[in-house]
């Protein structure tokens, strides 16, 4: 997931390039592709439904986008995916081969099948705002309502969610024991038996508690909001909340 020129200065060995999974849309700006648009862009990288994948980023800093893209596989019906701890420069670090110039796998046969279990939508979210836990992803100060992105309409956050930044979830690059991460949810008395709705921003940062919770820890009852504070601080019915935790 790197960028093209870094990709072909050195990568895993028989690893694609693979851009393109999440796009503006609709105003919104980083949303899933139309499934057309998607399965054309797996079936070039040489991806079908029973791939293992593993998807590599840079150095740890952007854990986060890295499983944005896993998520947007897993929702589209590859299965088998994986995040590579600590990115490319883990590997490097190890000592591992590397290659260099563009590489390319057979185009394979694929369909997007998106998984509805896996996305939230606006209107879940208004339904769930006194049903569902609400994660908020963001960083602390953006959650407090001290700062915010220019295209959030709202300082502050959705009334009665948690906060749980997603930059804890890695420490010098390498995502934090499994032990310590149960800590932290623990710790807000999340249950894994109440449905949940991870937001950010834009639909990245959430992701990362999304991966933890669902692919480490085995929730079942989790939901990414692609649209995020984005989306729905624009939406009259929600009055975010600023100064107060949760």
């Amino acid at each position: 997931m790197r960028k093209l020129d870094d990709y072909r200065a050195g990568h895993i060995p028989g690893a694609v390039s693979l851009q393109g999974l999440y796009v503006a849309k609709d105003n919104l700006s980083n949303e899933v592709p139309a499934a057309d648009e998607l399965s054309e862009l797996i079936a070039e990288a040489g991806i079908s439904a029973d791939s293992k994948v593993v998807v590599v980023e840079t150095d740890g800093s952007r854990f986060a986008w890295a499983t944005r893209a896993a998520w947007t596989l897993v929702y589209a019906g590859v299965v088998d995916v994986a995040v590579l701890d600590g990115g490319y420069a883990a590997w490097t670090k190890a000592g591992k081969p590397t290659a260099t110039g563009m590489e390319f796998r057979d185009e394979s046969k694929f369909e997007a099948k998106f998984n509805p279990a896996y996305i939230a939508t606006k209107a879940e979210v208004l339904a769930g705002l006194k049903k569902a836990q609400i994660l908020d992803a963001r960083a602390y100060d953006t959650y407090f309502g001290l700062s915010k992105q220019a295209f959030v309409d709202q300082f502050g956050h959705i009334p009665g969610a948690y906060s749980l930044p997603s930059a804890w979830i890695t420490k010098d690059g390498m995502v934090r024991p499994k032990a310590e991460l149960e800590e932290m949810v623990a710790a807000l008395k999340l249950s894994a038996k109440k449905p949940m709705i991870i937001h950010c921003d834009s639909g990245v940062l959430c992701t990362a508690w999304w991966w933890i919770l669902t692919q480490q820890m085995g929730w079942t009852n989790v939901k990414s909001y692609d649209g995020s504070a984005q989306e729905i601080s624009k939406e009259p019915a929600v009055k975010f909340v600023k100064y107060v935790w949760k």
